[in-house]
């Protein structure tokens, strides 16, 4: 088991760190699991820590679990947000008139102009493991590929990172191991000497492991307690582990 203190220096040479996009670079505001907490509280459900915790695992689950991938291949945008928002109300035990509160729930997220951004925490990261000597790169399951680099140029991003690979790019999805062996080889970096940070477990920790290089999760809200890997509370935790590389 990889030491789980933030604090702890990392016992292998790195010379490459991979990141995740969403939930750990870059973050949609408002966040539509907040908001449909602030939904549940206004039916007079509000949830509970617990019910919160699932409601989060369940979110990132949804995305990952190859049956609800299966389920939603193919709907159209306005049904999958409506198995969606049905899957997170369920998931945080709501209970009621499924058919009243869905689409009440749909329309209250609609309301809204959801944005995205990087906050400091991350960007500042990035410059600074630029500037001791590592390798950057960036790993996403986003497929839309273009919509894609058009927000990384939005966020001014994309010169941050020596590489950038989509899924929709490779049409490969984490937690296959072929995107990261796809990332690996295009940057010419040996998986044993690379890390992967994301915040989902089952997509980031179990795909990096599998390919070979070691996983980092960032868990602020200790959603994953089964863990065996590092754990970081925010992203600028790695500055503590990864030191200023030697020169060669």
């Amino acid at each position: 088991m990889v030491d789980q203190d933030p604090h702890t220096p990392l016992k292998a040479p790195v010379q490459t760190v991979f990141f995740d996009f969403d939930g750990t670079l870059v973050f949609q505001e408002p966040d539509s699991f907040d908001v449909l907490c602030d939904f549940c509280s206004e039916i007079g459900q509000p949830p509970t820590p617990e019910a919160e915790q699932r409601g989060r695992r369940a979110r990132h689950e949804y995305f990952v679990d190859p049956t609800i991938r299966e389920r939603i291949e193919g709907l159209s945008q306005e049904d999958f947000w409506r198995h969606f928002v049905r899957h997170m109300l369920d998931s945080m035990g709501v209970v009621g008139d499924w058919d009243r509160l869905v689409p009440e729930a749909m329309a209250r997220l609609a309301d809204f102009e959801h944005g995205y951004t990087c906050p400091a925490d991350g960007c500042h990261t990035l410059a600074e493991l630029r500037r001791r000597g590592y390798q950057l790169g960036l790993v996403t399951n986003r497929q839309h590929v273009e919509n894609f680099y058009e927000l990384l140029d939005e966020l001014e991003l994309r010169s941050r990172f020596d590489l950038v690979l989509a899924s929709g790019e490779v049409g490969i999805l984490k937690p296959e191991p072929g995107i990261f062996t796809a990332a690996l080889e295009q940057m010419e970096a040996q998986a044993h000497q690379s890390l992967y940070i994301g915040d989902n477990y089952w997509a980031d920790v179990v795909g990096a492991r599998k390919a070979g290089l070691t996983p980092v999760l960032l868990d602020p809200h200790q959603i994953f307690p089964e863990a065996d890997c590092l754990l970081l509370n925010r992203v600028s935790d790695l500055l503590t582990i990864l030191p200023q590389r030697k020169s060669l």
